[in-house]
C-alpha cells in the first residue's frame, strides 16, 4: 500500500514537471522563431521533454519544422561519400534511420588524410583538465611524449580557411545524405576537431568516454571521420544499435551512464565498436547512446561536421570564413541557408 502511495506522488510529479517544461519549450521555441536565439531554460526544456517523452517532443518539433523549411530541389550527391545517384543515397538513409549509424565504403584518400593529420600535428589545441571537466586557456601543440589530458581540441577557427577542411565542408554527398536524413535543409551548425589518447582511466565522462546521448539540437547527425587507424584498443566510436528511435522506459534521467547500465536496458548484442581504417567515414545520430571508447594505447584523430535541422537549442559561437576557391563560393552561396548560419 505505501509503495502504491510513493509511485502515486512520484507520477504526480513526473505530470507536473513534465507540464511546466512543456509550457517552457513552448513559449522559448516560439522566442527563438522571433530571435534566432535560444534562452538557457528554453535549452533546459528541450532536454528534460527529451527524457520525460522518451524523444516524441523532438519529433513533433522536428516535423513541424520540416513543414516549415522545406527541402532543396537539386542537390548533386556525388562526391566523398561515393554515391552514384539518388538512390544510393536513400538506400543509405533507410539503414540509417533503421540502425542509427551508417559505414561508408569510401574512404578519404591518402592525400586528403596526410595534410589534415599535418595540420593537427603543428596546430595549437586547448586541452581538457580532468579534473575541473574545463578547457584549459593554455594552448599546446600536441607533444605525445608529455600527455597532459586525453582530450586535445584544436578550435574549429584554426581550420575552416585551410583548403583540404573546405573541401569536406563545402562537399555537396554530405549535404545530400543530411537532407535526406533530416527531411529538411540541413544546417552546418558544428565543426569538431580533436585528438584522444590514454590518461590511465582518468576524466572518462568529460571525455565523452562514457555512454550518454547528445541533445544539443532538435535533431541532427554527425560525420566522423577517422584520421587514424582505430580498433578496439584505440579508441572505436561505441554505438547502441537503433537506440535512437527513442528512450525506453528505463532511461528517466540525462547524464552519464555505465557500460553495465546500458548493456542491461539495450542488450548486450547492440552495443557496438565501430573500427576503421584511417580515412573511414561514418554517419551517426547521437541522440542515440554512444562513446568514444577509452584509448589502451596510441592515439585517435577525428575531424567531426554535425548537420541540424535548426539551431534552436546550444549556443556555439559562429565561425569566420573565407572560402577559397570559385566552386566552393558557388556552393556557398546556392546553398546559404545550410552554411550562412555559422559561418559569415
Amino acid at each position: 500500500m505505501f509503495h502504491k502511495l510513493l509511485q502515486k506522488i512520484a507520477n504526480m510529479k513526473n505530470l507536473l514537471r513534465k507540464i511546466y517544461y512543456q509550457y517552457k519549450l513552448k513559449i522559448g521555441y516560439r522566442a527563438f522563431l522571433a530571435s534566432n536565439s535560444t534562452s538557457k531554460v528554453a535549452y533546459i526544456a528541450l532536454r528534460q521533454m527529451f527524457v520525460l517523452t522518451k524523444g516524441k517532443s523532438s519529433d513533433d518539433l522536428s516535423e513541424k519544422i520540416s513543414k516549415r523549411i522545406g527541402k532543396y530541389n537539386i542537390i548533386d550527391e556525388k562526391g566523398i561519400l561515393g554515391f552514384e545517384n539518388k538512390d544510393a543515397v536513400k538506400k543509405a538513409v533507410v539503414e540509417m534511420k533503421r540502425d542509427g549509424y551508417y559505414i561508408f565504403e569510401k574512404k578519404l584518400p591518402e592525400s586528403v588524410v596526410n595534410q589534415i593529420v599535418e595540420v593537427a600535428l603543428t596546430t595549437e589545441c586547448s586541452y581538457l583538465n580532468v579534473d575541473s571537466g574545463d578547457y584549459e586557456e593554455e594552448k599546446v601543440v600536441i607533444n605525445f611524449e608529455r600527455i597532459l589530458s586525453p582530450r586535445y581540441e584544436i578550435p574549429a577557427s584554426n581550420v575552416v580557411n585551410h583548403p583540404v577542411f573546405q573541401s569536406i565542408i563545402f562537399d555537396t554527398s554530405l549535404l545530400a545524405f543530411a537532407q535526406e536524413y533530416l527531411g529538411v535543409k540541413p544546417i552546418i551548425d558544428l565543426i569538431a576537431f580533436w585528438w584522444s589518447v590514454p590518461f590511465q582511466g582518468k576524466g572518462k565522462s568529460a571525455a565523452a568516454q562514457m555512454y550518454h546521448f547528445d541533445l544539443d539540437r532538435i535533431k541532427f547527425l554527425k560525420f566522423f571521420f577517422y584520421l587514424t587507424d582505430v580498433d578496439t584498443n584505440t579508441g572505436p566510436h561505441c554505438y547502441v544499435k537503433a537506440s535512437h528511435q527513442g528512450l525506453p522506459k528505463k532511461i528517466d534521467r540525462d547524464g552519464r551512464f555505465t557500460d553495465e547500465e546500458v548493456a542491461e536496458i539495450y542488450g548486450a548484442d547492440n552495443l557496438l565498436e565501430i573500427c576503421g581504417v584511417r580515412g573511414s567515414i561514418i554517419a551517426v545520430d547521437t541522440r542515440g547512446f554512444h562513446k568514444g571508447k577509452e584509448l589502451l594505447k596510441d592515439k585517435r584523430l577525428l575531424f567531426q561536421i554535425e548537420f541540424a535541422n535548426s539551431m534552436f537549442g546550444q549556443y556555439y559561437p559562429p565561425l569566420k570564413i573565407n572560402v577559397l576557391n570559385e566552386a566552393n563560393k558557388e556552393i556557398f552561396e546556392n546553398y546559404g541557408y545550410t552554411y550562412k548560419q555559422i559561418f559569415y
